[in-house]
């Protein structure tokens, strides 16, 4: 063999492992400390870590008032005010990247958090102060 031929040989096998280490690296997924995958969905850790203060399993979903406009209800425990559910809620959309615009006092029902997605579409919290 001659060295060109040899170099052929190299060339063609380094493309075979690029090829293979393409194909294989597209299904990685992110795992956590403890092995099992982890979840990216801004919305799904939101309601992970609203479970802290809320009552329920998750959010219930509202019909809203504008058709662009995601609305998640929550129903908040009877041991925690809703001036300390106010600030955690706050600084956990904060964390999670939603821009959280405004909220507002409803009447003989709880908080309204107007805020956005991390994408930018426009989204509602209400939560229910069950403890009236």
């Amino acid at each position: 063999m001659k060295w060109s031929e040899i170099g052929l040989i190299i060339l063609a096998l380094a493309a075979v492992a690029g090829l293979f280490s393409v194909v294989t690296g597209g299904q990685e997924t992110i795992e956590g400390e403890d092995g099992v995958p982890e979840e990216t969905n801004p919305l799904m850790l939101i309601e992970r870590d609203f479970a802290e203060i809320c009552c329920g399993t998750g959010f219930r979903d509202v019909p809203s008032a504008s058709a662009d406009t995601i609305v998640k209800s929550m129903d908040l425990l009877d041991t925690i005010s809703v001036h300390q559910a106010n600030l955690y809620i706050t600084r956990t959309l904060r964390s999670h990247g939603f821009g959280h615009v405004v909220t507002y006092r409803v009447p003989d029902r709880g908080l309204s958090f107007l805020c956005h997605t991390p994408d930018g579409e426009p989204m509602r919290f209400e939560l229910n102060d069950t403890s009236r």
